[in-house]
């Protein structure tokens, strides 16, 4: 132990005796301390300068900032416009199918239309030469009569001048008296006159041969077969007028009936387009099919007029709302062709949602007032406030029924409160 000490000791004393040259160490000392010197003055000019620089920085910082604001707020309302765009252009290609399919409409109501004026055109044209022909024959059958009457009371000479002139009077007469002439009408087929007819003949016949009548004296037998032969030609002349005017009458009843299944499938074609129009106030179409044969009306009823799969043609899929806004639009479309002075509907809108029921109220008050000659009558136990009263509009609000506590509800006679005078 005390050699290792004396041994530390030496070690020491040696230490103390060496000397460390410093000179190149204290050199990198100066320059790194020039260099540091130099940095600090750098330093200082940056952060002189970056304070020069900051009120411009926090500017454009601030101008950056708002200019972010704004184009931010920008895209904003590009998006919304761009919604916008859209829903227009949806609903601009909407309007444009609505506009074809109304273009459609018009143009088949157009070509009805002008059916139907070829068609009365053409009826009143055929009525006024039947009524015409009538008129001849009614006039010819009256003059043939006279004619008759004058030569069985007239003479010879004389009385056959008079006959003609009579005659040459009657003729001049013809068209001054044609329009005040009316044709004869018959109940009957001219089959009845003909067998009657027929019936007289064999009559004769059989008088003839019971009696043996023979006549020997030529005059006598001449003058019986002009009487005879002049009986059956007015006969003839009569069964030839009664067979035209039951001809006219059967080709008047022909086209009678024509004319009517020409009104019939009009009615149906407005019926059908007032359906449709009423269905699309509520976004909805619709179409009605006249089974005539079957006398029944089979309803194709389509949700969403944009949509051909929400079309249905079972009433019965129907909601109550849509079942009842539907029966209302067809009530309303029949009753463009209905000429009844008086209409009542009762608790028409009980199923209808707020939106419907204000749309159906709309409708039926504004297709009332169209038809300024008949009266509506709107019986509901719903708020009729959004309604207001006018010149042609009166709301007559009845009082609530009183109610026994004691012995149940009772139903009374109540009595309406009488609108103000204006």
């Amino acid at each position: 132990m005390q050699s290792a000490i004396t041994e530390l000791k030496a070690e020491a004393d040696e230490a103390e005796n060496v000397t460390i040259d410093t000179t190149e160490l204290e050199e990198d000392v100066k320059s790194a301390e020039d260099s540091l010197a130099e940095l600090k003055e750098k330093q200082a000019e940056v952060e002189k300068a970056i304070e020069e620089l900051l009120p411009n920085i926090r500017d454009v910082k601030s101008r950056l900032e708002e200019t972010t604001a704004r184009n931010e707020k920008v895209l904003e309302d590009m998006t919304v416009a761009e919604a916008k765009i859209e829903e227009y252009v949806k609903g601009h290609t909407e309007r444009n199918a609505a506009v074809e399919k109304k273009r459609a409409k018009l143009q088949q109501i157009t070509e009805v239309r002008e059916k139907q004026k070829e068609v009365v055109q053409e009826a009143t044209e055929k009525k006024d030469e039947s009524l015409l022909k009538a008129r001849l024959m009614t006039h010819k059958t009256k003059q043939d009569r006279e004619k008759k009457k004058r030569a069985e009371e007239a003479q010879a000479g004389d009385g056959e001048q008079q006959t003609r002139e009579e005659d040459t009077t009657a003729t001049q007469l013809l068209d001054s008296e044609l329009v005040n002439i009316e044709p004869v009408s018959t109940k009957k087929e001219p089959s009845y006159y003909k067998a009657r007819i027929e019936r007289a003949v064999k009559q004769i016949e059989r008088e003839r041969e019971r009696r043996q009548m023979s006549e020997r004296d030529p005059v006598v037998a001449l003058e019986k077969f002009q009487r005879a032969k002049k009986s059956l030609d007015a006969k003839l002349i009569q069964i030839e007028t009664i067979e035209k005017n039951v001809n006219a009458l059967i080709s008047d009843i022909k086209e009678r009936k024509k004319r009517w299944k020409l009104f019939r499938a009009h009615i149906a074609f407005t019926t059908n387009i007032t359906f449709d129009e009423m269905l699309n106030k509520k976004g909805s179409s619709g179409q009605i099919e006249f089974l005539h044969e079957d006398r029944r009306l089979k309803l194709v009823v389509q949700k969403d007029n944009t949509n051909e799969m929400s079309q249905t043609k079972d009433v019965k899929a129907l909601s109550g709302g849509e079942r009842s806004f539907t029966t209302l639009s067809l009530l309303l479309a029949l009753g463009e062709s209905l000429e009844t002075p008086f209409r009542v509907m009762d608790e028409f809108d009980v199923f209808l949602d707020p939106v419907s029921r204000k749309i159906a109220l709309d409708t039926m008050v504004a297709v009332a007032k169209e038809l300024e000659h008949r009266q509506f009558i709107f019986i509901t136990p719903q708020d009729l406030s959004s309604l207001k009263p006018d010149r042609m509009l009166k709301i007559f609000k009845l009082k609530p029924p009183e109610r026994n506590s004691i012995g149940g509800p009772s139903q009374q006679t109540l009595d309406f409160e009488p609108p103000a005078r204006e």
